[in-house]
């Protein structure tokens, strides 16, 4: 019996390639929910510094 030291470990696992899709449309849609946000917080600042001017 020759010695294999690699012969107790599992075979390696090729990753899930739709995983990247995952991560690309969390990012398109924190981007998004960001853009808003700071859209509306704009839209506020600019009323309230026009109106109580």
């Amino acid at each position: 019996m020759a010695y294999e030291p690699r012969a107790h470990e599992p075979a390696p696992v090729a990753p899930d390639p739709d995983r990247g899709s995952f991560t690309g449309f969390a990012a398109i849609k924190y981007t998004a929910v960001v853009i808003v946000v700071l859209a509306i917080l704009a839209f506020l600042m600019w009323v309230i510094i026009r109106f109580t001017t």
